[in-house]
């Protein structure tokens, strides 16, 4: 049998929810600073390790309720319509668009010295001594990558073509276009011609006709360009995270947002205008190759990620890796605004129809959702608590970029003055990457006056490499030590079509350096969002799926240690070796369909097989 579970890039939202010492609860509970231990990790012992606290006894139940309640939930998707006897295959619609998905600092550099970034927030970020020594990042640098800024993006192309694929989603790296800064370039309430030509003059024109190269070479494999703006990394010109993090450590989590911080990345609305500027000077320059743009992936994670790093408990470890509540809320509020003058800027400035469907451009959303849980879904204050996690981590950009309502106060509700049309609508798809499963164990008190509906505390991290010590995965974990939830994925699919935006799967995969588990954990995930776009509910098509990723790459924190590639990649030569999951994706990806053995081997299988 395939067992499900929730599978979660730990470098990319990491949640280490276990019991932390009473004197740290004590502190917490008390609204003071906790004392950092002596010798931070970024995977702290399980005993020290918590997202949400509170007395003894909510000590004991975080450690106690997650086996109790994983044992009643079955560990494999047997869908109701499942005949006895061999299945029928599950078509896709007409249409439907297979891609794969990979992001610039993730996979450019390898192959040399003169390939690398040196530019962005990310690359102090990962090469700083602090960091390093204090397990905040592996250790392991993007410069040993699988080179794609060399010539290896020939071969992931050829690749992706060969497994059937029909689109290529990429990361642009902005410090690579604007090394320095376009600040000099002043604006009015939109770019116009005279500004572009101005930053025409700033851009890096080696960078431009590099990914031109790509996005030609892509175009003419048969495979439709899709673009993201903003993969996490900015330039080093505006965020200096080694600056940020050490000035925000000398504040409390609900302190105010320091008005003297510079280079202050997504916390400085300056970033917000810079960033519009960007986004107009890619779409004038690539739109007649590109149609689908994204202007941000996953806004959340940098949010928490960056800006709700607990000492001793919570380590996203995103840079800046800061303990500041009210930095996170003010970050989400200034990713809604850059969404939506990119969106703006990208339909103005894309004046051609690359794909020929009809339509200038697409623009949309990219969202990391999660499938929240009770902890133990018999405790009132649990379940209580799964309907603010979901609002805090799933909703509050959605609500924001797509309905133009923003929690100023993040009190779980628009309440006057919270209603900002120019926000509102700056989606026409919206894109959902999903990994993983949250177990969710209420306080019964918010942890922050800056966030009054953070009263919970979410485990979505088991034992894996990086962390020995954690506590044993309850069922089948992913290479991060994350469960894997295959119905959690239709959950949270059908909660993302209620915004009745178009759906895209922009990001779906495993970290399984064995390929033993890839194979049926994507069969299973496919069948999936082959029942969704069968049942189109709210009258909501689901437009395509994109695989992460392609090849095996630079995880974040976690550097090179989970392989989520269908290609693995040798750092010496950068040559790629097909795994036996690139395969199995692409039988179902030209077939446009899931055969019946597949979804007999994998899917309809007896729990008891």
């Amino acid at each position: 049998m395939y067992a499900r579970s929730a599978v979660k890039r730990t470098c990319r939202f990491s949640f280490l929810t276990v019991a932390m010492s009473s004197q740290a609860v004590a502190q917490l509970s008390s609204g003071q600073r906790p004392i950092r231990p002596p010798e931070p990790t970024l995977f702290a012992h399980p005993r020290r390790r918590a997202y949400g606290w509170h007395r003894r006894e909510i000590q004991m139940k975080i450690r106690s309720t997650a086996i109790a309640t994983c044992t009643a939930i079955t560990l494999l998707a047997v869908p109701s319509s499942a005949a006895a006897g061999a299945s029928t295959t599950a078509h896709f619609p007409t249409g439907f668009t297979w891609g794969v998905a990979g992001a610039g600092f993730q996979t450019e550099m390898g192959g040399g010295d003169a390939y690398s970034d040196k530019n962005t927030d990310w690359w102090a970020w990962s090469h700083n001594a602090a960091n390093i020594a204090a397990h905040r990042v592996s250790g392991d640098q993007p410069e040993n990558g699988p080179g794609g800024w060399k010539t290896s993006f020939a071969a992931d192309i050829a690749n992706a073509k060969s497994i059937g694929m029909k689109s290529w989603r990429m990361g642009i790296e902005w410090s690579r276009i604007f090394p320095k800064t376009t600040s000099t370039v002043k604006i009015g309430s939109t770019v116009s011609t005279t500004n572009l030509k101005a930053l025409d003059k700033l851009a890096s024109k080696t960078a431009v006709a590099k990914y031109r190269a790509i996005l030609t070479a892509a175009r003419k494999a048969g495979l439709n360009p899709f673009i993201t703006l903003n993969h996490f990394t900015l330039p080093l010109w505006a965020h200096d995270p080694i600056q940020a993090r050490d000035t925000l450590a000398t504040r409390a989590p609900d302190d105010p947002v320091p008005a003297s911080l510079t280079k202050a990345g997504w916390l400085a609305t300056s970033t917000v205008t810079e960033f519009r500027k960007y986004a107009a000077y890619m779409a004038w320059k690539f739109g007649d190759l590109v149609d689908w743009w994204s202007p941000i992936n996953e806004p959340m994670v940098m949010a928490v990620n960056g800006y709700a790093n607990v000492p001793g408990a919570l380590s996203g470890n995103f840079p800046p890796g800061a303990y500041c509540y009210r930095c996170a809320v003010k970050v989400s509020e200034n990713l809604a605004a850059a969404n939506a003058v990119a969106y703006d800027e990208v339909h103005s400035k894309d004046t051609k129809d690359a794909d020929k469907d009809g339509k200038k451009s697409k623009v949309g959303v990219v969202q990391n959702m999660i499938h929240f849980v009770a902890s133990d879904p018999t405790n009132a204050v649990d379940v209580a608590a799964v309907i603010h996690a979901d609002k805090l981590f799933n909703r509050l950009s959605l609500d924001a970029m797509i309905n133009g309502t923003v929690d100023h106060n993040a009190n779980g509700q628009i309440d006057a003055g919270e209603t900002d049309t120019k926000l509102a609508n700056k989606a026409d798809f919206l894109g959902v990457n999903y990994y993983f499963r949250g177990r969710v164990t209420g306080t019964g008190f918010p942890l922050s006056r800056a966030i009054p509906i953070l009263d919970f505390a979410p485990r979505t991290a088991y034992a894996w490499a990086l962390n020995p010590t954690g506590e044993p995965c309850p069922t089948l974990c992913s290479d991060f030590g994350s469960e894997i939830d295959t119905d959690g994925f239709g959950a949270v699919l059908r909660e993302a079509a209620t915004y009745g935006k178009p759906l895209l799967i922009t990001e779906n995969g495993m970290a399984d350096s064995s390929d033993a588990h890839r194979p049926g954990y994507l069969v299973s995930h496919l069948a999936q969002v082959q029942q969704l776009a069968a049942e189109k509910p709210n009258g909501v098509s689901v437009l395509g799926y994109y695989e992460w990723s392609l090849t095996d790459n630079y995880e974040w924190s976690a550097g090179f240690l989970p392989k989520f590639g269908l290609y693995s990649f040798n750092s010496s030569t950068l040559a790629r070796t097909a795994r036996g999951s690139a395969a199995v994706f692409g039988s179902i990806a030209k077939a446009n369909a899931i055969s019946g053995p597949l979804l007999d081997q994998y899917v309809n299988t007896s729990p008891s097989s």
